[in-house]
């Protein structure tokens, strides 16, 4: 037998002292009472309730030791319990074309598709949730996080302008969207597109979504904009029209909701096609459909924990309670039998004032709750000493009793980096970020992930995790030293000069929303040039086809 939070046991000494403090009153009040002849009979003339006192206040100081040893959790015998882990990642892949500056959906398509990509990013609460910005090229604007104010921050500057390459490219974009999934994650993988449908790069979307099924990967589609079209105004900066788009044989362009290829390619994949509506109705009815077809579990594992046993102390400590309460403080016949039970139902009611109710209210919810910091307390200190497996075994023991909480997973995954198995302090990352909701756990996670991912080689997946934590703390000094140390091709900063050392969680100050902006800002144009000067050393600033709408 032992105790999973022996601390709490200290709490023995306080009921110690009330006994004791009990016991030099009642060897106080003999003295007084002896003052003024035998004792047992002045007790008997003064107080004939004298000796129930002391019976109620030994049955309440029992129960008091009784509450502390519930607190401690005792632990007799032990269990196999399954740990599992569920959730989506979803990628919401956003069409920033010039035909989506149509007007056919009010105000514009682009505004209401980033309408409907504010609301979806809302409702799909404990999902990673990325965004992919696509014209006639496909690039990641913000990668799978559970960060939804990161992804919406993103938003206002969706527009033809961040494109590069002008054009539709609907099957480069469901492939980008399965180049940053991973196809062994057993997380159910969605793609959503925002688009009218138009696929003037020659992509292939419809084979695109052959190799989506494959990869196991859904796509629900919703169409902006109406079948019959409408022209593609041009405007200054002052928002006024000043033409319409034309075509290389100079014709006005009237751009069309593509409906059946949408709906081709959600069918083949097992998702569903809506049409963009003014009420939003599709997007429920999508977020719905996302959640619930959610709940699949991503990761399970079997792990012996030990059987908490507080049941029986705290059930024996709630039955000298209820005795003390019921014990009469008077003798004789001076109540009935039916009012003196009265008489206790009404002490039971006006306990709350009483050091063991207060005592009690104060422990139950201890009781009750695993004792998760204390494991991960015990894993870090093993983990200090070199000792990596035994700091496993403790934050699997957390992890079994708070199978929801994000600790554990990020704690084990610095327990492998520590060892330098790098795949599975991956793994056990995206666990952690799945369930992660604090910002700062967020981005120790993302810094953490490039570490590893540096350690490998992967040195773009790298550079996009020290981007991601970034985002979220753009006053993170490493991160940023590593990016560029990495963009140069050579090794990482290492946080506390330590081989292999990662981030732990403490302390690091967070950004004002204007920092993580300008930072955010700084990122994207490095991007922008980036694909820009790409696009033209390859000849391909021209759409495929002539079409850039």
């Amino acid at each position: 037998m032992g105790f999973a939070a022996a601390t709490r046991l200290l709490w023995l000494v306080a009921v110690a002292a009330y006994g004791a403090a009990l016991f030099l009153r009642a060897r106080r009040d003999r003295a007084n009472l002896a003052r003024f002849g035998e004792p047992p009979l002045v007790a008997a003339l003064i107080d004939p309730a004298h000796a129930r006192d002391r019976v109620r206040a030994g049955l309440g100081a029992a129960a008091l030791a009784l509450l502390v040893l519930a607190s401690a959790r005792p632990q007799l015998g032990s269990k196999l319990t399954d740990v599992k882990r569920r959730g989506n990642d979803v990628f919401i892949a956003l069409d920033v074309s010039a035909s989506m500056s149509a007007e056919d959906v009010q105000p514009s398509r682009l505004v209401k598709a980033r309408r409907s990509l504010g609301l979806l990013v809302n409702q799909l609460k404990g999902d990673r949730v990325g965004i992919i910005a696509f014209a006639g090229e496909a690039f990641l604007v913000c990668p799978l996080t559970l960060d939804a104010d990161a992804a919406r921050l993103f938003l206002e500057y969706a527009g033809p302008d961040a494109a590069p390459v002008p054009g539709t490219t609907l099957g480069g974009t469901v492939r980008r969207a399965m180049k940053h999934l991973v196809r062994e994650s057993r997380a159910r993988k969605v793609l959503v597109m925002l688009t009218d449908g138009e696929d003037t790069a020659g992509s292939d979307p419809i084979g695109a979504a052959r190799e989506a099924k494959d990869f196991g990967l859904e796509i629900y589609a919703v169409g902006m904009g109406t079948p019959q079209g409408d022209v593609i105004r041009t405007r200054d900066a002052s928002g006024a029209v000043t033409g319409f788009k034309k075509d290389e044989k100079g014709g006005t362009v009237l751009s069309r909701l593509d409906e059946a290829t949408l709906s081709e390619m959600s069918k083949l994949t097992g998702g569903v096609y809506f049409r963009t509506t003014a009420s939003d109705a599709e997007v429920y009815e999508l977020a719905d459909r996302i959640s619930s077809g959610g709940g699949q579990v991503l990761s399970s594992r079997g792990y012996l924990i030990r059987e908490d046993r507080y049941q029986f102390p705290l059930l024996l400590a709630i039955l000298l309670l209820m005795a003390e309460m019921l014990v009469a403080r008077r003798t004789g016949f001076h109540r009935t039998a039916w009012k003196e039970m009265e008489a206790g139902l009404s002490r039971l009611r006006n306990l709350l004032p009483g050091p063991a109710a207060l005592l009690a209210i104060l422990l139950l919810p201890a009781v009750a709750g695993a004792d998760l910091r204390s494991h991960l307390n015990k894993g870090n200190s093993l983990l200090l000493k070199g000792d990596a497996e035994g700091a496993r075994q403790e934050y699997f023991s957390a992890q079994a009793e708070s199978p929801e909480a994000p600790e554990p997973p990020y704690n084990t995954g610095n327990s492998y980096l520590y060892e330098g198995k790098l795949e599975d302090a991956l793994k056990s990352y995206e666990a952690a970020t799945s369930r992660a909701r604090n910002p700062q756990l967020l981005s120790f996670i993302a810094y953490n992930r490039g570490w590893a991912l540096a350690r490998l080689g992967r040195n773009p997946e790298a550079i996009e995790a020290f981007k991601e934590c970034l985002r979220i703390n753009p006053n993170d000094g490493d991160a940023k030293f590593n990016i560029e140390y990495l963009r140069a091709g050579k090794k990482c900063k290492q946080q506390g000069g330590g081989q292999g050392q990662s981030k732990a969680q403490q302390g690091t100050p967070k950004g004002s929303k204007e920092d993580a902006e300008r930072v955010m800002e700084m990122v994207r144009d490095q991007e922008r040039k980036a694909r820009e000067a790409r696009a033209k050393k390859e000849g391909q600033k021209k759409a495929p086809g002539g079409k850039d709408w």
